[in-house]
């Protein structure tokens, strides 16, 4: 017999104070690269009820048993997320090019970033009751397909960056199963090939897409558009130097040493919301995707490994609660949510550098982003809900 001690006091707190403050810190990165708009608090309004309304979630999940959660819901959690990437691709919002949102009042509500956290659920469902079988093709066949039918229709839509996530999703999840090597050895070979039809017979890529992929080889294969925002984008990141952009406004204390507290205070205060690139708009969706230029302009590269540090303190706790868990289930559940986390830190901060393509991940917990917000957050809850399953008393 098995009784859940979880609640209240088993919630690891250290990993909640590290989202939190992730979180606030970008809603002045938020206010910094939207102040020229109309309506700026409108955007930090909104990511203030994400704050919200993730973090009630994210409790909420991490206080709840996630097998008990998982067997009431998983069938029916696979199937309406099938029916929203449906409705989506049929009666979507569109915006730049992309119809990826369901309009709900003032507010949008994007499937697929939903379907993240909902396949990481579902595989790792499924997949633990395969665990005998999981080094055989049909076992791998089938969990592939399991993501392959919402990674196309939001391939559709078209949001390539997220079918990506949901790949690096597939593959944390199918290593800490326990999968054969050489079967997802085979899937990187095959996809590689797939990847060469569709490059080669111009076929599901949209142009832009293709440009960005061209742009991350050749810089100035687009000069006049993704080429053109992403040496944009370096020049922001460059600009910051060292403790942020250089001013000439006060220039008493640009010869005080690095470690002086007035210097820090300085670059703290007289640089928000005045970087170069911010303000004469040269960067495109700098509150979403590109929100890291705003860190490395205004920041430097000091408040830039502050920030990364923060996250990879963050994935170091997710690996420690992953190591210390014994279930099958919770391993899987913690291996798919340090995937997405790793793949969408890795890939925006690189890609706002050049040392990745441009592909529209956001950064997680900062960008803006309502239902990344929120699932990013409930992701956390699910790991924290592993974490307490080791106060679980057998007898």
């Amino acid at each position: 017999m098995v009784i859940q001690r979880q609640g209240v006091r088993q919630v690891d707190y250290s990993v909640i104070a590290i989202v939190l403050l992730i979180c606030f810190c970008g809603l002045f990165a938020i206010k910094s690269a939207t102040h020229m708009s109309p309506h700026p608090m409108q955007f930090v309004g909104k990511q203030l009820v994400g704050i919200v309304l993730g973090g009630a979630a994210m409790l909420w999940l991490a206080m709840h048993e996630y097998e008990t959660l998982l067997k009431r819901f998983a069938r029916s959690l696979y199937i309406v997320n099938l029916v929203l990437l449906a409705i989506v691709i049929l009666k979507g919002h569109a915006s730049h090019g992309a119809a990826r949102w369901i309009q709900l009042g003032p507010f949008q509500l994007q499937p697929s970033e939903f379907a993240k956290l909902i396949l990481i659920s579902t595989l790792s469902f499924y997949l633990v009751g395969h665990i005998e079988t999981i080094r055989t093709w049909p076992t791998v066949l089938k969990s592939f397909a399991h993501v392959a039918i919402p990674m196309l229709l939001i391939a559709k839509q078209p949001d390539l960056g997220t079918a990506l996530v949901i790949m690096a999703i597939w593959f944390g999840i199918m290593t800490m199963a326990g999968a054969k090597m050489l079967h997802l050895g085979a899937f990187i070979l095959a996809g590689v090939v797939l990847f060469a039809a569709i490059w080669h017979f111009n076929i599901l890529l949209k142009p832009y897409q293709k440009n960005r992929l061209q742009v991350f080889i050749n810089p100035d294969a687009d000069p006049r558009d993704t080429g053109y925002h992403l040496h944009q984008s370096e020049i922001a990141i460059g600009a910051g130097y060292i403790d942020g952009e250089e001013h000439d406004d006060r220039p008493e204390l640009h010869n005080l040493p690095s470690y002086d507290i007035r210097r820090m205070l300085n670059f703290v205060t007289s640089r928000y919301q005045r970087g170069a690139q911010s303000n004469g708009k040269f960067i495109p969706e700098q509150h979403t995707d590109f929100i890291f230029t705003v860190v490395g302009e205004e920041g430097g590269f000091i408040v830039c490994v502050a920030l990364l540090a923060l996250y990879l303190l963050l994935l170091e706790r997710g690996v420690v609660i992953l190591a210390n868990c014994t279930d099958p289930l919770g391993r899987m559940l913690a291996a798919g949510v340090i995937s997405m986390l790793t793949f969408h830190i890795v890939v925006n901060s690189g890609m706002t550098m050049g040392i990745m393509p441009v592909v529209g991940v956001p950064l997680p917990f900062f960008s803006y982003g309502l239902s990344s917000l929120i699932v990013n957050m409930s992701a956390v809850g699910l790991l924290l809900s592993v974490a307490a399953r080791k106060h679980r008393v057998m007898f």
